[in-house]
Parts: C-alpha cells; sequence; structure tokens
C-alpha cells in the first residue's frame, strides 16, 4: 500500500459500522475508493474519528481528509494497535475529516439499532449511578463509551475483564433461555428456533456485533439447525466451523485477541474442562455408593440434612473443577496477551459469575420495558442491579487489596507453550486422580516461577524522554528514567507493558537523574497504578521542588524507600554496580534566565560497571548522564572518574549545548545511544552533538528510528530493525 502518513486523499465508501468512543463517533468504512495524487485504492476499509453521529450506517459517504497509518509496536510488551486493526478488516484512520457528502439508505433504517442501544444506555444513566450504569451498558449493549477507567481497571486487575464485554456467555443465557421458554409454551421446534434465531441476530447487531458474540451466535444456529432435524448438537463440530467461517472472511482473526480467547475458551472447555468434570461426577460417585455400603453395614447414617450437604458439596466441586480445567486450558493465551495474571481469577469467577445471568437478564427486561412503558417501571426492574454491582465491586476491591492479588509472569516461548499443553492433555488423561490434579497444579503454577533473564540494558522508545531498564543477570533489576513529554501515558503504555513483558515484577532500585518530565512522568504513573518499587535513588544535591515534594509524598504513600547519593557512592550487586560520578562539591549551582536553578545541570549522573563472572574485572562499563551540558561534563573528564567505557546513553537527547569533545574524547565510547523523538521543539538530537559523537569512534542507535535499543552478552538489538 503506497500511502503516507499526511497524505491528502478523497475517498467514497460506505459506512458499516459506527461506536461511540472518547466523545466521538468513530465510523468504519467499507468497498471504500481512496484517491491520492501518486494513485487510486480500491475495495479498501478505513475507520475515522467525526464530532456527530447523524450519519446512518450503510451511507455511501463522500470525504477528504489526511491519512494516518496505524502504528506498530516500537518497544518490547506494547500493545500492536496496527494488528488489532488489520485483524478486523481496518488498514488506515484518515484523520482532519471533512464530510462532502452523504447519501442515507433508501429502504430500511439500518441506524435503528444503534439508536436503541443509545437509548437504553441513556435509561441506564438516569435509573443508576453513573459508574453503575457504565457498567450495565458494557455488560447488556456492549457500549462502553460510559464505562468508568476505575470501574474497568478494577474489573481486569482481578481478572473480570470479560464480564465488561459482550461475549458468548451472553448470547447463550439470552437466546438459549428463550428457545426453551418458547418450547415450554409448547410452540413447535422450527417456529421456536426461527424467533430465537431472529432474536440471537438482532442481539449480536444491538450489541455491535463482536467476534466472540459472533463465534456464540453461529453455535447457536448449528444448535438450533440440530433440534429441527433431529440431529445431535456437538459443541466442538459446531465451533470448528465457526472458525473456519470467520477465518476465510478474514484470514487476519487468527492474531486477534478475542478471537484466540473465545475460541480457547470452547477448547479448554471441551478438553480439559469436561474431562475433569466427568472425572469428579465418577470420584463422588464411587465415594456415595462406599458411603451407602457403610451405612447398610453399620445402620442409618444419612438424613435429609446428609442429602443436602451431598448436593452442596457436588455443586461447589463440580465448579471449582470446572473453572480449574478453563483456567489451565486459557492461561497460556492470557500470559501470551498480558504477561500477567490474577492470583485470585479461579475464585472470583466462581463467586461473580452465577450472579451476571440475573444481571444480564434485569438489564435486557429493565431497558426494554423502560423504553416501551416508561422510566418509572425501568426504576423497579433496574433496582436489584444497583445491588448485584455492589456486590461484584466489593468482592473485586476485596480480592484486589490481598497480597500478590496480580501476578506478572511475563512471556513465553513457543515451545514452553506447546510443551505446557501436551503434558495437559497427558494429565487430563490420566488413570490415577491424585498424580493427574498434583500434576495439573504443579504445571499451572510453574508459570509463576520468576526468572531472573541475564544481564541485559534497554533504551525504551518514551519519545522525547528517556527510559532505561537494566538487568544485572543475578535477580536484581534497575531502571534509569522513565518520562516522556511527546507520549501520553508512557507509563501506563510503554514502561508497564515493557517490565510485564519481560516479568519483572518489581523494580528494586529506580534512578532518576533529575525532576524534569521527561524523565519521571512514567514513574508517577507507575506508582499511582501501584507497581512496587522499592527504592527511588536521587542526588544528594537536587533541588527541592514542587514534583521532587510530590514524588516524596507519592513514594511514602506506596511503600517506596527514598535514597540518596553523592559522588563516589557505589550501589548495587555482585555482578552490577552504579558509583555516583556527579553531583559533587564542585558542581556549581546555576541559574536560569527567569533565576530559577537548572536542574540539568545537577543531574544524577551513573557509571555503571557489569563484571560478567564475578572475578573483579570490568567486563562492559557504560554511562549515564540525564540532560547534564557539556560544562558538567568537562568536570567529570577533569576528575578522571570515567575512562574507556563502552557505552554511552547521549546526555540530554543529543542537545548541541552536551557531548563535549574532550568529554568523548576521555570516554572513548565504542557505542552511543540518543533517547529522542523524531519530531520535538529541541532540534534534537544535533547535527553538532551528533558530529563530536562519531568523532569519538563511537557507533550511534536512535530511539527515535530504531524503537527501543536493546544490548546483552551477545550484543546490540533493536527493536524496528
Amino acid at each position: 500500500m503506497f500511502l503516507t502518513d499526511g497524505d491528502s486523499v478523497c475517498s467514497t465508501g460506505q459506512i458499516y459500522r459506527k461506536e461511540i468512543k472518547n466523545s466521538q463517533t468513530q465510523y468504519f468504512i467499507k468497498d471504500a475508493q481512496v484517491i491520492t495524487d501518486r494513485g487510486t485504492l480500491s475495495d479498501i476499509s478505513y475507520t475515522f474519528n467525526f464530532d456527530s453521529d447523524s450519519f446512518p450506517i450503510k451511507s455511501k459517504i463522500k470525504l477528504k481528509g489526511t491519512i494516518s497509518k496505524f502504528q506498530e509496536p516500537r518497544n518490547q510488551g506494547e500493545f500492536n494497535i496496527k494488528d488489532y486493526y488489520n485483524s478486523i478488516g481496518v488498514y488506515f484512520q484518515i484523520n482532519e475529516v471533512e464530510v462532502i457528502d452523504v447519501n442515507e439508505p433508501d429502504h430500511f433504517d439500518y441506524d435503528c439499532f444503534y439508536r436503541l442501544n443509545k437509548s437504553v444506555v441513556s435509561l441506564y444513566s438516569r435509573v443508576l449511578a453513573l459508574s453503575e450504569a457504565g457498567i450495565l451498558s458494557s455488560i447488556v449493549a456492549g457500549n462502553k463509551s460510559e464505562l468508568d477507567e476505575n470501574t474497568r481497571s478494577l474489573f481486569q486487575g482481578v481478572g473480570l475483564a470479560h464480564i465488561l464485554a459482550v461475549s458468548g456467555l451472553h448470547v447463550s443465557i439470552v437466546c438459549m433461555l428463550l428457545y426453551k421458554l418458547l418450547r415450554r409454551l409448547g410452540i413447535s421446534f422450527l417456529l421456536s428456533s426461527i424467533f430465537a434465531d431472529a432474536v440471537a441476530l438482532a442481539y449480536g447487531i444491538f450489541t455491535g456485533g463482536s467476534i466472540s458474540s459472533i463465534r456464540a451466535i453461529g453455535m447457536f444456529l448449528f444448535y438450533l439447525l440440530a433440534q429441527v432435524l433431529g440431529e445431535s448438537y456437538d459443541m466442538l463440530t459446531a465451533a470448528g466451523a465457526m472458525a473456519i467461517i470467520l477465518l476465510v472472511t478474514n484470514p487476519l482473526y487468527i492474531k486477534n485477541g478475542s478471537f484466540l480467547l473465545s475460541f480457547g475458551a470452547i477448547l479448554s472447555i471441551w478438553y480439559i474442562a469436561i474431562p475433569l468434570n466427568q472425572s469428579f461426577i465418577m470420584f463422588r460417585k464411587e465415594q456415595k455408593n462406599s458411603w451407602d455400603f457403610r451405612r447398610r453395614r453399620h445402620g442409618r447414617m444419612g438424613d435429609i440434612s446428609f442429602k443436602e450437604i451431598n448436593k452442596l458439596i457436588d455443586y461447589i466441586g463440580g465448579t471449582l473443577v470446572f473453572s480449574f480445567g478453563i483456567n489451565v486450558g486459557m492461561f497460556p493465551l492470557l500470559v501470551m496477551l498480558y504477561h500477567e495474571v490474577p492470583t485470585y481469577s479461579l475464585i472470583l469467577n466462581i463467586l461473580i459469575l452465577p450472579v451476571m445471568p440475573l444481571l444480564l437478564l434485569l438489564g435486557i427486561v429493565g431497558g426494554i420495558m423502560g423504553i416501551l412503558v416508561g422510566i418509572g417501571i425501568a426504576e423497579i426492574i433496574l433496582k436489584p442491579c444497583h445491588f448485584l454491582i455492589m456486590y461484584m465491586e466489593a468482592i473485586s476491591e476485596f480480592f484486589l487489596g490481598l497480597p500478590h492479588s496480580k501476578m506478572i509472569v511475563g512471556a513465553h516461548g513457543f515451545m514452553f507453550i506447546v510443551v505446557y499443553y501436551l503434558l495437559v492433555i497427558l494429565l487430563v488423561r490420566y488413570k490415577n486422580r491424585i498424580i493427574r490434579y498434583i500434576g495439573l497444579t504443579g504445571i499451572y503454577l510453574m508459570w509463576l516461577i520468576p526468572f531472573n533473564g541475564g544481564f541485559e540494558i534497554d533504551f525504551l522508545d518514551v519519545g522525547q524522554g528517556d527510559g532505561i531498564y537494566v538487568n544485572s543477570g543475578d535477580g536484581i533489576h534497575y531502571f534509569i528514567d522513565g518520562g516522556s513529554t511527546s507520549k501520553s501515558k508512557v507509563g501506563e503504555y510503554t514502561i508497564l507493558p515493557f517490565l510485564k513483558y519481560k516479568g519483572v515484577s518489581s523494580i528494586d532500585y529506580w534512578f532518576l537523574s533529575h525532576m524534569d518530565e521527561d524523565h519521571v512522568s512514567g514513574v508517577f504513573e507507575l506508582l499511582e497504578q501501584d507497581y512496587k518499587i522499592e527504592n527511588i535513588v536521587l542526588s544528594e544535591e537536587i533541588p527541592k521542588d514542587d514534583t521532587l515534594v510530590e514524588l516524596i509524598g507519592l513514594a511514602e504513600e506506596k511503600g517506596t524507600e527514598i535514597l540518596y547519593m553523592n559522588s563516589g557512592d557505589v550501589l548495587g550487586s555482585k555482578h552490577l554496580r552504579f558509583t555516583c560520578v556527579y553531583p559533587n562539591d564542585s558542581a556549581a549551582v546555576h541559574l536560569s534566565s527567569d533565576g530559577e536553578i537548572d536542574l540539568n545541570a545537577l543531574s544524577l549522573c551513573l557509571l555503571m560497571e557489569y563484571d560478567r563472572d564475578g572475578d573483579g574485572v570490568c567486563d562492559y562499563s557504560g554511562f549515564f548522564g540525564g540532560d547534564i551540558s557539556s560544562e558538567q561534563e568537562s568536570i567529570i573528564a577533569d576528575l578522571g572518574l570515567v575512562k574507556d567505557i563502552d557505552l554511552l546513553k547521549a546526555s540530554h537527547h543529543g542537545s548541541r549545548f552536551s557531548s563535549d569533545s574532550t568529554f568523548l574524547e576521555s570516554l572513548s565510547p565504542e557505542t552511543a545511544v540518543i533517547s529522542c523523538s523524531k519530531r520535538n521543539r529541541y532540534g534534537h538530537p544535533s547535527i553538532e552533538a551528533i558530529e563530536r559523537i562519531e568523532d569519538a569512534g563511537a557507533e550511534i542507535f536512535y530511539t527515535m528510528n530504531s524503537g527501543q535499543i536493546s544490548i546483552s552478552d551477545e550484543g546490540i538489538w533493536s527493536f524496528m530493525n
């Protein structure tokens, strides 16, 4: 595709979907023709955002705008937005849209489901509290526009994010109950099936047609067909048929997380949960027969309460075994997508999933009756939803507050996953029940075993800023700075996903060179999200400004220690250590033009030394100087504390006022890394700094070109190349 970012285009296409997103309407266009100066594309799909939602679905729309291609991840662990949109058949976005013409459909109002969805969501907002309305809107209508971010984070944190999306479970509950009700009323197989089929399709359109709901609707149609034909229904065959249909429609679904989780759940139920549950039923049957035999020999022991206890044991035990089976099967998929697992999700699903059918039915009936009859009846029907949601939130908050409620496990290789599934299949069919469950529990828990990894340094592409991860190779994890002025939520969307990918559940020492936003913004985000930072390390000379006061207060609240380093102080472990080489007694206090202290001039500067085999000889060294300028570099060179290093993190993002020639000659680095954004208002990196670094004999790597840059015993690797 010859389109590039910023290209001006004129396009004509058909609207096939729209949804509210961030206070705007996101339109999805298909069968589009896109005209540019370099040529024309036909039969392409794209998306655009607009302030109005007045353009109906199935309308032909003509517009002008500029191309914005979906970004690929630039660091390990980042969400691949390009793969996501490609997997649903959308290939780019058009920005700065000017709508030229809209031809609405003549024969049918295709927007009726969209308007109905909005009406139901609006009704919930009038009857329930805002956060509760957002939850119910998401569960019943698939509309997340009103969903509170704190609520989303809460349920995601405890592994219940699936309840906030319209899934196969929702469709099955609605359609199966309707079908069985019609059959109980004496309506024929054919008429019951046709009506339930129509409701299933309508509900799928009403909720936006997610992959999981399409899968569930398709499988439900296969079930109805089997009922009408008098044939037996096979869940695995139906799931396989739907997978083939979806993949033929769009082969890129195979990379879609919803597709993988939806069909992964079916396979987990069929191959793991059902066999385990059948084994449990057999065990309970044998146990009851044994008890009956003992009663006959030793007299009557049981009564009504004994039978009720048995029923309770059957229900709780069966539910636990079934849920355990699904969790065992889904675990690798969750790790692959999120690199962390909620520790108590098994228990939470048992406590919360039973209330979901009631909440869903109340939400549907309340929404329909509220629109048809009035808000008064809706208030009565939806009143129990308030208590159900309160229960769900209270249970979730309790488990989220327990120790180790989330376990970061990192990415695992393909062969690890293959071996895991082979062992699961073997154990599920193993005859000895004790060995089976001990084995399954053992391989389930092996995901939680932390791995230290080897020595590595990762320069994250944080845009205009710095973010450097250092693994000592002996179980101690360091980070240097972590902020950006060009990337929104760099901590949440870049740094934290990277740490999860690496399986780093906490940082032992987080060095902050100074308090500028492009060095600390991500650290604030991680602390606020309760990511564990054991120690934050600052320079003893750091000026105490408002940002530092806020950081210290937040660190104390989260249980993070604040450490200070003077020149000559050493911090490290057996194989790796950091020495503070600046600021020192000769550091001058610099004032900016407005009379404030120059924070850059007092940046914490670190010499890193890595001893691979613990023999006391440095095998690899690096210098990290924050945002110091040539004046501070000269002081460091004169002290002679840093000489002949392997790696240089170019000071101040390659500013022309840094990377002094004398300093570079003293350091003589083999490799230099410049961390900055391709577009910034500072002119970083400057041609002068680049030339001076090259003259010193260093090979330069740029995060703006290469994305994440990683250095290890195996060499240098860049994410984008």
